[in-house]
């Protein structure tokens, strides 16, 4: 069973070093502004370091204003590893996933945190932590996430076919926990 997802307010409660700078840095955006940072706030290469570990995705309302679908506006080499193709541009529904984090982060405004499982076709099971920050252009109603990954796994896991070298380098090279 997956754990349920926790909303952060500090970063002491984010244990993996790359989500955690992530959290500062949308943190810090946050209470420049005042409110949630809209995606105006975020600078690319204020995340360089972490960069392969981040995607950005659109928030899709209907016509009555309620969040229904999602689009990868951008994905991160991690999120491409992970789900083994380059999505952005995709379009999936809000809630697919159990414990939906994105749908949390929605609904309150708030960064969260969740442990992921991926069941790729090689049978290796691939394990990672995850934190959706939002963003609001307004600063108030939730336009787009911040989708951070920290795989827990090893790039020898990942099939053949999946690996990003460039994401494969950073993995390697980054410093965890």
């Amino acid at each position: 069973m997956t754990p349920t997802p926790t909303a952060i307010d500090y970063d002491v409660q984010v244990a993996d070093t790359l989500l955690r700078q992530v959290f500062v840095y949308w943190q810090a955006k946050a209470a420049n502004r005042g409110a949630l940072p809209a995606r105006a706030d975020i600078d690319p290469v204020d995340l360089a370091a972490v960069l392969p570990a981040v995607s950005l995705i659109e928030v899709r309302r209907d016509v009555m204003g309620r969040p229904g679908r999602l689009r990868y506006r951008v994905m991160g080499g991690f999120h491409v590893e992970i789900m083994g193709h380059d999505a952005t541009g995709e379009m999936i529904d809000l809630g697919a996933a159990e414990n939906d984090a994105a749908a949390q982060a929605i609904a309150t405004g708030r960064p969260i945190y969740a442990e992921r499982t991926f069941y790729p076709a090689n049978g290796t099971i691939l394990t990672f932590g995850t934190l959706m920050c939002p963003l609001a252009t307004d600063g108030h109603k939730v336009d787009m996430l911040i989708c951070a990954v920290a795989p827990r796994y090893r790039a020898n896991d990942l099939p053949v076919a999946r690996v990003n070298r460039f994401a494969r380098a950073a993995l390697e090279t980054m410093s965890r926990r």
